[in-house]
């Protein structure tokens, strides 16, 4: 076990926040294994261990089709619990990231407690933070609780944390010894030929027109020795700018303006992190939230924004943000 004071912090705060109340789960938005997967299964716990009244997840804004395809398997659908006592944030690096959720976090005067991996980029007075950066995948905590708890693992909770802590290491690729052996344990209890497609699903036609689209309106920039690819697109911002990495970007911001606002959706690949030291929740995020007005979060490798900025000049500051935070010049690449 990784960090057994912060399980035991974790159990402590369920209880104490959860029993006898009606709990609403949240992801950040869009969703993904990782959140979907622990969700799974903290919500069988928050029932038959915290004794919570009544609990549900909700994945704000658009869900990717690998997250609806899990959710299906799981028979695990959405939720919104009416009038909820405590809001219970997964996988949610700041309160910006709950995208259409957050005027109703934030107003409802609620509790409000995050569980991540990641440390938080801000804190917020309104929130009980858990976070690990020890840690891999919120799923890798989960199993950590079940251990103190001295749960037996079913079935199906083992195939949710499966796929958290699987797509959360890329599969596998930089899990630590601890996370892969977790991974291998849970191994003995599924089938991964069953699980590992659910991460590439059949895509629907909407999404796959969307990515076809955008590769035809990309930009491809080279800053130094990492490229970066900008496109805009109507829907399917995350799902497009995972694409566009999965294609050999380094770095992807896709937009939209919808609404009046420009809303960006950023991934970056896990090389650009591990060598560049920039995080687009923090790092990229901050560049733009001080040069145009709007909200937005995330993790190292992924970040949403809206802001109050015309679509080209939001990406074109992307662009420019980008440079200065690694320091090189910007060469737009030729068709």
């Amino acid at each position: 076990m990784r960090e057994l004071l912060m399980v035991k912090q974790l159990h402590k705060t369920l209880a104490d926040y959860s029993r006898f109340k009606r709990v609403q789960i949240l992801s950040h938005w869009g969703g993904d294994a990782d959140s979907v997967g622990s969700s799974y299964v903290l919500l069988g716990l928050l029932g038959r261990v915290y004794g919570a009244a009544e609990a549900g997840l909700v994945i704000p804004e658009e869900k990717s089709s690998h997250v609806e395809s899990i959710m299906r398997y799981l028979q695990f659908e959405e939720r919104l619990v009416p009038n909820p006592d405590l809001y219970l944030l997964v996988d949610v690096g700041s309160l910006n990231q709950l995208g259409d959720m957050f005027q109703y976090v934030v107003s409802s005067g609620r509790p409000v407690v995050s569980i991540d991996h990641h440390s938080p980029n801000e804190r917020d007075g309104r929130v009980v933070y858990l976070a690990s950066p020890k840690y891999s995948a919120v799923a890798e905590i989960v199993y950590d609780l079940l251990d103190h708890l001295g749960l037996t693992v079913s079935e199906k909770e083992a195939e949710a944390l499966f796929l958290g802590i699987y797509y959360d290491t890329v599969r596998l690729s930089v899990a630590d010894r601890e996370a892969a052996a977790k991974a291998a344990a849970l191994l003995r209890l599924v089938d991964p030929s069953r699980l590992i497609g659910l991460l590439e699903p059949r895509m629907e036609e909407a999404e796959r027109i969307a990515r076809l689209k955008a590769l035809r309106r990309t930009s491809v920039y080279r800053l130094g020795e990492w490229y970066l690819a900008v496109s805009n697109v109507s829907a399917y911002l995350s799902p497009v700018a995972r694409s566009l990495v999965n294609s050999g970007a380094h770095v992807a911001v896709v937009g939209s303006y919808q609404s009046g606002v420009s809303v960006l959706s950023m991934r970056s690949s896990h090389d650009f992190q591990k060598y560049t030291g920039v995080s687009l929740g923090e790092d990229l995020v901050k560049h733009l939230l001080r040069r145009f007005e709007g909200n937005g979060g995330g993790h190292a490798g992924a970040a949403r924004l809206q802001l109050k900025a015309s679509l080209e000049d939001a990406l074109s500051e992307s662009v420019r943000g980008l440079s200065t935070l690694l320091g090189v010049n910007v060469v737009e690449l030729a068709d």
